[in-house]
């Protein structure tokens, strides 16, 4: 659960208990057209709360859109950390492709450049050799993130 969700149902269960106490010491002194009150405003916090937790978070766009995008991240993250030199967009894909035919290098590139603070390209060797290789860089983009 969000923290802001969180938050709105902490105040509200803080006025719901304030309004709880207020009623129970009103029935001891027998006003009932305090607790139909009461009654009524404890109905109107429930239904602000229920849209306040409708409502969507504001915040910048994620850059993983998916679940699914989110586990390929996961598993390119742990097949990169092993591969401290990096791996080519080919290698990545070769080992992705053993546990789903689907995925395409297009979509697997196109996920990585979208996480900058997680994965970095780089050119290794000289003249025609000269190769693209992916690395994993999370922990040094967490201090900066």
């Amino acid at each position: 659960m969000p923290v802001r969700s969180r938050l709105i149902l902490s105040q509200d269960l803080n006025i719901l208990r304030n309004m709880l106490e207020t009623a129970e010491r009103e029935d001891r002194g027998g006003d009932e057209s305090a607790n139909h009150a009461n009654e009524a405003t404890a109905a109107a916090v429930v239904s602000c709360s229920q849209e306040k937790e409708s409502l969507p978070e504001k915040g910048p766009p994620s850059p993983v859109k998916s679940e699914r995008e989110a586990l390929l991240v996961g598993i390119i993250s742990t097949f990169l950390h092993v591969h401290p030199f990096g791996a080519s967009i080919e290698y990545i894909c070769s080992y992705l492709q053993r546990l789903d035919t689907k995925i395409s290098t297009t979509e697997v590139e196109t996920l990585l450049g979208r996480l900058p603070c997680t994965f970095k390209q780089e050119l290794t060797g000289v003249g025609a050799s000269l190769e693209k290789r992916w690395k994993f860089c999370g922990f040094e983009g967490i201090k900066t993130a």
